[in-house]
């Protein structure tokens, strides 16, 4: 650490000066006019400056240029003695790079009482602040999500019941209609339930509350459940085909979380590709691993999405589907939560092609935090 120890009046104790030294955070000594008069080791990490480019010079080489009356401010304040603690606020590197930092900063008196400078501890928080805002930014959107996709079915469900209302109230109630009526209501409740549920996973995988409970289970009997209910509700062409005996694909797995995998991954091939091409599904097994690959025949994955394709809330720029954006995300949490992996590929001849492998005797654990 270097000290000026005329400016600091000839008493600059070393044991002093070894602790300052010592810590991460910035340690600078000022005078009431901004000279800086001490630099430790962590102002040089923090800002980039050594002492013999710093010392002697005033500390408004740290302060933004849009920030002119700062400086005048803190200078004003510690003239009076006051102490201001945990100040954020940004700061200039030598580099000219822009960070964030929390500085407390103290007056400092002389033997008489005086004030004759001040000590200033800070701290780059740059890395914490970006988090701070990603959390905000992250839950806007999140809360933004929840409120359109949630108010799509409620609407549908309020109007139909409403309509039914009417009509038992005319007692003009037509079991046809009603029926139609009815099924847009179960269709319109299944799709709020779908997104309730990963409005919910997606809070757990934030907090790791995610679990998974292994039990053995026919990973083939329940692709080929998956396949077929969609196929029924969708009225789309789902093929499942098994490359290894029957037999081969039970595994300790969390079955519901595997079919909650499943059952995205088809049911975003339903969506994103033309209702007159096939879906393909094919498991495969070996010793280690079982695999489950899903193929669609849509417009494949856009470069600019490839690297985002499985972050909550992303939607595919490439396609004008709605959707709320964690199905894919929420499935690579699961798959890797079993110690697998979730993949995209752009096979030969078009559409996409997600290929999951899950491990066999592989501990499972908390989900890893989005």
């Amino acid at each position: 650490m270097f000290i000026d120890v005329k400016l600091l009046g000839g008493w600059a104790p070393e044991y002093l000066a070894a602790i300052v030294d010592s810590t991460d955070d910035a340690v600078i000594g000022k005078t009431l006019d901004g000279t800086i008069i001490s630099w430790n080791k962590g102002a040089q990490r923090i800002y980039g400056y050594t002492p013999d480019e710093v010392v002697g010079r005033p500390i408004s080489i740290l302060i933004p240029a849009d920030r002119p009356d700062e400086l005048p401010s803190i200078l004003s304040r510690l003239a009076r003695g006051e102490r201001i603690d945990h100040y954020l606020t940004k700061r200039v590197r030598k580099d000219g790079k822009m960070i964030d930092i929390s500085v407390t900063i103290s007056p400092v008196q002389d033997a008489t009482g005086k004030i004759v400078g001040a000590s200033a501890i800070a701290r780059d928080v740059t890395a914490q602040q970006e988090e701070a805002k990603e959390a905000i930014r992250m839950r806007e959107e999140f809360i933004s999500v929840a409120a359109h996709e949630l108010r799509t079915p409620l609407t549908t469900m309020f109007a139909r019941l409403q309509l039914v209302e009417r009509r038992l109230g005319r007692n003009d109630l037509d079991p046809a209609i009603a029926l139609r009526d009815v099924t847009l209501v179960r269709q319109a409740a299944d799709r709020l339930k779908v997104l309730i549920d990963r409005l919910l996973d997606i809070s757990r995988i934030r907090s790791g509350q995610l679990q998974i409970e292994r039990t053995s289970v026919d990973i083939a009997a329940i692709v080929e459940s998956v396949a077929s209910m969609i196929s029924e509700t969708s009225g789309r062409q789902i093929t499942v085909l098994a490359r290894d005996p029957l037999e081969s694909y039970r595994m300790d797995v969390d079955g519901m979380r595997i079919e909650e995998v499943v059952t995205n991954l088809i049911d975003n091939a339903v969506k994103y590709s033309p209702k007159d091409t096939p879906i393909e599904v094919e498991l495969s097994s070996s010793p280690d691993a079982i695999g489950i690959a899903v193929r669609d025949r849509g417009p494949g994955i856009a470069i600019a999405d490839r690297t985002r394709i499985f972050e909550p809330f992303h939607r595919s720029s490439s396609t004008g589907v709605p959707g709320v954006g964690l199905g894919l995300h929420i499935a690579k949490q699961i798959v890797e939560l079993h110690g697998g992996t979730l993949s995209v590929e752009t096979p030969v001849g078009g559409g996409s092609r997600f290929v999951v492998t899950v491990p066999r005797n592989v501990e499972g654990g908390e989900a890893p935090r989005g």
